[in-house]
């Protein structure tokens, strides 16, 4: 062990390539004006900073689970191990939540700009890594989710419409003229809300009757919905602020604030024990934030997060701009 050098934790103990984590303890500032040595899982990478206690770097391409280290001269000490997600697929254009079905199998969109039409815009990623597409033609495909018949319903934000993947093929329009129709999420009756990041939030009912639920401050983005065991809705809608909240509507349509402090909140999901996941910015904090009680605790790190969700095998799925992620087992 080099004199003097000390990893006492790596902070968040997760993550996924590009994400940038803490190294923290004493003595990682380097030797001679050199700067440390950080191998990840054996792997180098180039710190961004680095000071007496802390040293700022991010996760490696090549990288996999396994002990961060620290080297200065001829010295070096290993410190905890970093939990690395696996990268399943690229070249494809989330905006939003992947969703997994009961297999496993994940869905997720190349979505493109607005209004473009992309020569295919669904997809599956196995766990086993690889991308198929999926025979169905939307512009702009944003929200997914199943319905409670386990169907795949998308929605468009270019014509503002929400579709279902027929199981014969095919699609079969579920609501229109939604606006710009973002995130969507069943509740337990089978009632879908749609969101329009112009600000109002739809309900659809099952039987087809549309009303307007609630509405929020238009967002620069989308509008990210989710369905809680409390039975509300929990929605974000990014904006231009870094003091954006996490929404809570009750089924009356009452809004009010679980959280606020994120910068560029987006996709988000519950666990199987009930803990809300966000992806979100809070300080130098940026990947995926877990709400513990009234704290929110950095858990992943990574950049270019849109959306996340969790396979049957409480694996976390992690959307980037351009490619899916499974960081299994999800961090505790």
């Amino acid at each position: 062990m080099a004199d003097g050098m000390r990893i006492d934790r790596v902070r968040p103990g997760a993550g996924i390539e590009g994400g940038r984590v803490f190294i923290e303890g004493d003595g990682l500032a380097g030797d001679g004006g050199q700067p440390p040595v950080v191998r990840m899982a054996g792997v180098p990478t180039r710190p961004l900073f680095a000071a007496g206690g802390r040293i700022i770097a991010p996760i490696p391409a090549d990288a996999e689970t396994g002990p961060v280290a620290v080297g200065a001269g001829d010295g070096a000490v290993t410190g905890p191990a970093l939990a690395v997600g696996k990268r399943l697929a690229g070249d494809l254009n989330p905006v939003a939540n992947p969703t997994v079905d009961a297999r496993g199998t994940i869905y997720t969109t190349f979505s493109g700009r607005r209004g473009q039409q992309a020569p295919v815009s669904l997809f599956t990623v196995t766990v086993e890594g690889g991308s198929s597409p999926l025979p169905a033609e939307i512009q702009n495909p944003t929200g997914l989710t199943f319905d409670p018949q386990g169907n795949l319903v998308v929605s468009s934000r270019a014509d503002g419409t929400v579709y279902r993947l027929a199981p014969g093929g095919g699609l079969d329009v579920v609501a229109q003229e939604m606006g710009v129709a973002t995130g969507i999420a069943y509740d337990t009756t089978g009632n879908l809300y749609v969101g329009d990041r112009s600000g109002p939030i739809h309900r659809v009912e099952p039987g087809g009757g549309i009303t307007r639920f609630a509405a929020l401050p238009p967002s620069v983005a989308a509008f990210h919905l989710a369905w809680g065991p409390d039975d509300c809705l929990y929605v974000t809608a990014p904006t231009l602020s870094n003091d954006d909240p996490v929404y809570r509507i009750t089924r009356e349509g009452l809004v009010t604030t679980v959280v606020r402090g994120l910068a560029r909140p987006q996709g988000l999901a519950f666990d199987a024990g009930g803990r809300l996941h966000v992806v979100a910015v809070r300080g130098a904090a940026r990947g995926v934030l877990r709400l513990d009680g009234e704290d929110l605790t950095w858990i992943v790190a990574a950049e270019n997060l849109v959306g996340l969700a969790f396979d049957p095998n409480d694996a976390l799925v992690l959307a980037t701009t351009d490619a899916i992620f499974r960081l299994a087992p999800a961090p505790a």
